[in-house]
């Protein structure tokens, strides 16, 4: 997911504003092919950038970082970080660019927000429908205040994915990413790479403070999230990310989230604030 180097990552281009005056925000639309391809190099924008998710799943990608966005939720970037995204099978993303002078208060760190459907409608209907200047003004500027509101503790447990900077292991995590469900051991894993073992555990200890093994497994948790949330049987899931049995990985996945994969999934099902975004 996230295959570029950290000079790619350094030579990230600015692209040009997305918002032209005197409005406070446009709104890009992308569906993805179902290629799994990031949809372009590394790149940073002088607004703000909000990236949510309207249906499937989207993949953020920061040099440090992805995060997996569900319908519904979306990640906050402040103005010229660099990032990419990718989308899978059938998915459909969504990027709002505002800039810092319209938001109600300063962007500054990587922030989780629930987009409320309403919201997300109305983005979109903003996106494809004439009005007068001065009303999508207003609009624009309800829509900003709702979407800067905390976040609630229904969207804890967000699929975030540190990742290492060192670019010694970049061909390891890349594996990893690529195929949660390898069934071969981290010491086989390293031997592949050509690393050694403590090579590694230094190098994750460093840079994302953990053990590749506690790396590898939120790697596949939340592989297993989104797929058990799509409906596919626990004991599928469990092979797909890397298990040999269903209660194998539902003794992991509660360890992780606090709760079952079944209780996750009946959760996402009645959780007013997710539930109507499934679609």
């Amino acid at each position: 997911m996230n295959s570029y180097s950290q000079a790619e990552w350094e030579a990230a281009v600015l692209q040009p504003s997305m918002v032209v005056a005197p409005y406070l925000m446009g709104t890009g639309v992308v569906t993805g092919d179902g290629s799994g391809r990031l949809l372009s190099p590394p790149h940073s924008h002088p607004d703000a950038m909000l990236a949510w998710c309207y249906r499937g799943t989207v993949w953020v990608s920061l040099q440090d970082a992805i995060w997996r966005l569900a319908p519904g939720q979306g990640v906050w970037i402040p103005a010229h970080t660099p990032h990419t995204t990718g989308h899978e099978r059938d998915s459909v993303g969504c990027y709002t660019y505002i800039p810092d002078g319209g938001l109600l208060s300063p962007l500054e760190d990587i922030t989780r927000v629930l987009v409320p459907r309403a919201v997300q409608e109305m983005l979109l209907h903003l996106g494809t429908t004439d009005m007068d200047t001065g009303l999508r003004v207003r609009v624009q500027a309800v829509l900003i205040e709702m979407l800067q509101q905390p976040a609630p503790e229904a969207a804890a447990g967000w699929g975030e994915v540190p990742l290492p900077a060192d670019e010694r292991v970049r061909a390891l995590v890349q594996s990893v990413l690529g195929d949660p469900g390898d069934a071969r051991t981290a010491k086989e894993l390293f031997a592949a790479h050509g690393l050694h073992e403590r090579t590694v555990l230094r190098i994750f200890l460093r840079d994302v403070g953990m053990t590749f093994g506690q790396w590898r497994t939120g790697v596949r948790l939340t592989q297993g999230a989104r797929l058990i949330v799509d409906g596919i049987p626990v004991g599928t899931v469990a092979r797909l990310c890397g298990y040999a049995t269903a209660s194998a990985f539902s003794a992991a996945f509660k360890e992780r989230f606090g709760m079952t994969p079944r209780q996750h999934v009946a959760r996402v099902s009645a959780d007013s604030a997710h539930h109507l975004y499934w679609r």
